[in-house]
């Protein structure tokens, strides 16, 4: 029973982690190189914590739902009736909310200061 209990855990665990690291190599690259551009640290300073930035977002979110987010998020800024698509979702100022805050935690935990 015990050696069930433990497989189990462990399958759960790889699953969950697997799924949470599915960002494609390009979508990485993406975000280190934007982020780089809008860090005011030295070049090798801001790609080693760029790289940290994403990899805390990816094991919080899997890809798909990175990408939802950030298409509202960025979305909602544009004016008129095309942002207002955006803006009108049901849950869109939620997505948005939680894309901020995924993003502000993971600067946080790897130090880049704006």
């Amino acid at each position: 029973m015990t050696r069930l209990y433990y497989a189990v855990l462990l399958a759960v665990a790889t699953t969950q982690f697997a799924y949470a690291n599915d960002f494609p190599t390009r979508a990485r690259v993406e975000f280190v190189l934007d982020c780089m551009r809008s860090s005011k640290a030295p070049p090798q300073e801001s790609m080693y914590k760029c790289s940290c930035a994403i990899d805390d977002i990816a094991s919080k979110v899997d890809y798909a739902t990175w990408v939802d987010l950030s298409t509202v998020a960025n979305a909602t800024t544009i004016a008129g009736e095309r942002g207002g698509v955006m803006r009108d979702l049901k849950d869109g100022r939620k997505m948005a909310a939680s894309f901020r805050e995924l993003q502000a935690a993971a600067k946080k935990s790897c130090f880049l200061n704006d």
